[in-house]
């Protein structure tokens, strides 16, 4: 959706607009941050630099998250019931947190997984709305198509195993959409999986790619983005209501740059739900049969718009994520592969005191 500085013209009787007003706005901006002293400038600039200074000047970092990945891609009972265990600790701590999981005092409580495995946050907002009836669709990735085991214990969930970047007529794709020198091959289901009054309660986006699963050449560089455009445009799309939060959990993934958003209290048939979830199907089209160049537009983010949106919602980013920053921050100081690292450096600077 494009910004004002995206739309700026020229009136008849030569009057900036809103838009050329923005632009000169976006260019004091620009001005003013070159005058800010560097510690200052880019909280992301900051992370990278510490990381670089005492993570990464050694391999202990590298090593520490090699041997997660391995752990991560090893399907095994044990890595399985580990996952499990980590993602209803989680869900729990989660709910504890924002109260996204109750769906106790809902009537009728629905809910959507499009990437379930292992399973701990549908067990767990399960028992936690206390409801026998709760309606539960979950998916997930067939184990031979390297997807992970799933364990949940509601026997009432019935999983679809299923490669959800393939649900095309889902995301508003038909046959004659398909170029005739698309690469391939091709596995997308023309006929929707979900039914056009299905809505949803709760809805979890937090599916990733897998490294284990053997895809297609052409799928290779833009399967992250398809793979979440598919969960946030349907997710949306069969959603019942709910609004916004950040949460980042205080033992898992504390040292990783990922936090879980919760948004509640959503309006899915306003007009900016229905114009997000139909601009998310077309960057799926575009993801999906789009040029290098339609990819690269699609993504671009001038300096300035990225600069004129900060000027509106900066504040509130930075309050939303002073928590996150901070968790991250006591953990990495924590991390198993920075301690010691840490620990000499203290040393050294202790040395140099003297």
């Amino acid at each position: 959706m494009p910004s004002d500085a995206d739309t700026s013209s020229s009136s008849p009787g030569g009057h900036a607009t809103t838009g050329q007003q923005e632009q000169r706005k976006a260019r004091t901006m620009m001005q003013a941050r070159s005058e800010v002293p560097e510690p200052e400038r880019s909280a992301q600039e900051t992370i990278r630099d510490y990381l670089l200074e005492n993570g990464w000047e050694t391999s202990r970092g590298d090593n520490h998250f090699k041997k997660q990945r391995a752990v991560a891609d090893k399907r095994s009972a044990s890595s399985t019931d580990f996952f499990y265990a980590m993602m209803n600790t989680i869900a729990i701590d989660l709910d504890r947190a924002t109260d996204v999981l109750r769906l106790d005092e809902v009537e009728q409580p629905a809910l959507l997984d499009m990437c379930v495995a292992p399973g701990g946050f549908v067990d767990t907002a399960a028992a936690l709305s206390r409801n026998p009836d709760i309606y539960i669709r979950a998916m997930s990735l067939p184990v031979e198509q390297g997807g992970h085991a799933v364990k949940i214990l509601d026997t009432k969930v019935d999983v679809e195993y299923r490669d959800i970047t393939t649900l095309a007529a889902d995301m508003g794709i038909t046959e004659d959409d398909v170029p005739l020198n698309f690469p391939g091959p091709h596995d997308f289901l023309f006929e929707n999986v979900l039914g056009d009054n299905e809505k949803f309660d709760l809805v979890f986006c937090d599916g990733q790619v897998l490294r284990t699963h053997p895809r297609a050449e052409w799928r290779e560089p833009r399967e992250a983005t398809r793979l979440t455009l598919t969960q946030i445009a349907l997710g949306l799309e069969h959603m019942k209501k709910d609004g916004t939060m950040l949460y980042k959990h205080h033992k898992h993934h504390k040292i990783r740059s990922s936090f879980y958003l919760v948004a509640k209290n959503i309006q899915p048939e306003s007009a900016l739900a229905k114009e997000m979830a139909a601009m998310w199907k077309q960057r799926y089209k575009i993801a999906t049969f789009g040029t290098d160049e339609e990819y690269a537009e699609m993504h671009r983010v001038t300096r300035e718009t990225a600069l004129v949106e900060l000027e509106k919602f900066g504040e509130k980013y930075v309050a939303m994520g002073k928590k996150i920053w901070k968790t991250q921050a006591d953990g990495l100081e924590k991390a198993p592969f920075l301690e010691k690292h840490t620990k000499e450096q203290s040393k050294r600077r202790i040395w140099k005191m003297w």
